[in-house]
């Protein structure tokens, strides 16, 4: 996936009043957000350290007992009188049933320097997903709501994941 396609979806995105049809980027107001996942983590920061716009290595599939990892993008948040944003949020996990797989509430996303809306960010945190043996095979989805604490605005970005058997 080339990233500068992904940004220029997700810089067009807006903030309708009604439900929005969630995706894997949100933009509320100035606040863009956007979940990658990844079956390469260390070749995913490589090229993210490369020249702009770099061309990032993204799946949404994996097989049983191998790890996908999500990287998440965001850009946009507000600073305080201190010239820091702060982002925190949850991160839900849907098996294929739709029951919760697992959750993450309160994490902080980000606690650092303000981050304008044209310099991208990677957050420190993102989450992992293994499928075990004896686990169900199908669509896990991946919900992660972000909250910029200093604008007050949430974005919701969701991701579907598909886990097949090892081959």
């Amino acid at each position: 996936m080339i990233l500068a396609a992904a940004l220029l979806t997700l810089a067009q995105a807006t903030a309708p009043a009604s439900t929005p049809e969630l995706t894997n980027q949100a933009r509320v107001e100035n606040f863009m957000l956007l979940q990658l996942w990844t079956d390469d983590p260390e070749k995913f920061l490589e090229a993210w350290k490369q020249a702009t716009p770099p061309t990032l290595d993204t799946t949404t599939k994996i097989e049983r007992n191998e790890t996908i990892t999500s990287f998440i993008i965001f850009a946009g948040c507000k600073a305080d009188v201190a010239d820091k944003c702060s982002l925190t949020g949850d991160i839900e996990f849907r098996d294929p049933n739709g029951e919760i797989y697992g959750e993450h509430k309160n994490i902080d996303f980000w606690n650092g320097p303000a981050i304008d809306s044209f310099d991208l960010r990677l957050s420190p945190i993102g989450p992992a997903l293994v499928i075990k043996d004896g686990e169900k095979l199908g669509k896990y989805t991946v919900r992660i709501s972000i909250t910029d604490n200093n604008a007050n605005v949430t974005a919701v970005t969701e991701e579907e994941l598909i886990v097949v058997e090892a081959q």
